[in-house]
Parts: C-alpha cells; structure tokens; sequence
C-alpha cells in the first residue's frame, strides 16, 4: 500500500514506471511484428500493417509476371544428406534466392520445398513491361548466384553440384487473399500460374524458360531464343517457348562482369568491391600462372 501511495504523490515517479511499461510493450509488439514479417512478402506485409490490404477474403483480375524454379534432382540428393545438413543447404539456397527477390521487388508467393513460386505486378507495380523485364532479370541474377553456392554444395560431398530450372510467364490471373474466414493465403491462382509451373518443368538444366506472352514484352531489353512448342492441359493450343540468353547491351550494367567456363569462372560487381588493389594484384599473378 505504501508503495502504490508513493506512486501517487511522485508524478515523475509515476510517469517512469508509465513510460518503462509502455516502452516494454512497444518492444514485445516490435519482436511479434518482427517475427510475423518472416511469414510474409515484404510488399504484403507493409500492405497489411499499412491498411492498403484488407485482412478478409478479396480478389482481383490483374495482369502479373508469374516465376517458378526449382532445384533438378533434389530427390536425390536429399536421399544422401543428413537432416541436419540438408536443412543447412536448402536455407542458404532460399535464403539467396529469397535475397536477390525482394531486391528486385518481387512478391515471394511460397516455398514448396525446393521449389519458389514468385509474381510481380501486386500489391506494388512498375507497370506490365518493367514487370516482366525485372522478373527475367532476377531469374538472371539468380542463376549468376548459383556459381558461389554450388561450391559450397560441392564442399559437403554433392558432386553432381547445384543446378536449378526456371520458367516465367505473364498473363492476366486473379491475386488476393483465399481461403477461409479464419486462414487466408495471399496468393495467385489461374491458367498463367499452371503454363509457368508447366514451362519450369520443361525448362533444360540451368535454363531460364518463358513464355511468348513474356517474349513479346521483354524481347526489345533482353537477348532471348525460340527453342520449341509445348503442350499445356486446359489449353487448346500449343504455347511457344524462348530460352533467355543475356540482355541487349545497351541494358547491361556497365559494373557488372559474369563469364564462365570449363575450370574458370569470374564475377565482377563493383559497387560491392573493397578491396580492389588486392584484387587486381590476384588477376595479374593468375595471368602470369595461365601463361606458364
């Protein structure tokens, strides 16, 4: 009783206990919304804690950019990994994965398994064009990535390395919130999301696959192949596929430098670089080895 009629008497005293619960409240809400962020796309989460999405089942038709990959032969080497070494891997695949799509901007829909399924063209957009354009170029940037992780699949006993296949489509589908009146899934659904499951599965080891819809939009800024028609339940005609080669040189970035073959491969990103004396010092002692 004394000590709740301190309280009183001492307003100062008052307002520190006040505050001191208010600023514990105010972190315990900061670390649950930390950890409910890791369950959602960073444009989704913003959207709902916002108020520009409403929590309750609603769709819409809108044109989006839709990207699957997934990892070839996981199965297999699943059946050869520890649980513990497995998990190790695949989260610092989808982790990099993940990484290189929120910094492009790109809706991260789920995980199924090894397999991503990502959209760009809500809840935030560029416009259809610069849409499909960043959704190809983030499958580019992926695949450049895959170089350093490979070795480190590599170095836990993985001889057949890490390669993965890609498809992308656009098409007008219907993005929102589903489910029931007390879970829901913000997610797309539609014919555009089974072509590019479909174009995924028909997509060659380390090839990024898509569609004509995709072609037609992107072909002006990005260098890309006919490689073949394809087959596609629910569709009466076959759909035409391009394989992405590199992007039109006057779209490549002028810091950016990827080349790879049989026994070498080098990555040159500039704006990361640190340490570049030392780095050049390493390339021409490497060229004087090569000349030998």
């Amino acid at each position: 009783r004394t000590y709740y009629f301190s309280i009183v008497e001492i307003p100062e005293f008052d307002f520190f206990l006040m505050y001191g619960t208010d600023v514990t409240e105010s972190r315990a809400k900061e670390m649950i919304l930390g950890k409910l962020s890791k369950y959602f796309s960073p444009q989704v989460y913003d959207s709902i804690f916002t108020g520009e999405l409403d929590v309750n089942i609603n769709t819409t038709r809108k044109n989006l950019t839709i990207f699957f990959s997934d990892i070839k032969g996981f199965t297999t080497i699943t059946e050869k990994l520890e649980p513990e070494t497995l998990t190790e891997l695949i989260t610092d695949y989808l982790t990099e994965m993940t990484n290189i799509a929120i910094d492009h901007g790109g809706t991260v829909d789920k995980y199924i398994g090894d397999a991503i399924m990502i959209f760009f063209g809500d809840p935030t957009t560029k416009g259809v064009k610069d849409d499909a354009v960043t959704c190809v170029r983030m499958a580019m940037k992926m695949k450049e990535r895959l170089r350093s992780i490979r070795r480190k699949w590599r170095s836990f006993g993985i001889a057949e390395g890490l390669d993965i296949r890609i498809g992308i489509h656009t098409d007008v589908c219907t993005v929102g919130n589903f489910g029931s009146e007390d879970r829901l899934d913000y997610t797309v659904l539609g014919n555009g999301v089974n072509l590019a499951s479909r174009l995924e599965s028909a997509a060659k080891t380390n090839e990024i696959l898509i569609s004509e819809n995709t072609y037609n939009i992107i072909n002006k800024e990005i260098k890309c192949e006919y490689i073949d028609e394809i087959s596609v339940k629910g569709r009466s005609h076959p759909v035409k596929t391009f394989q992405v080669e590199d992007l039109i040189p006057n779209e490549i970035e002028s810091n950016d430098l990827n080349y790879e073959t049989d026994g070498f491969s080098v990555i040159l990103d500039e704006e990361k670089i640190k340490n570049k004396n030392e780095i050049i010092d390493y390339l021409e002692r490497s060229l004087d080895h090569l000349k030998k």
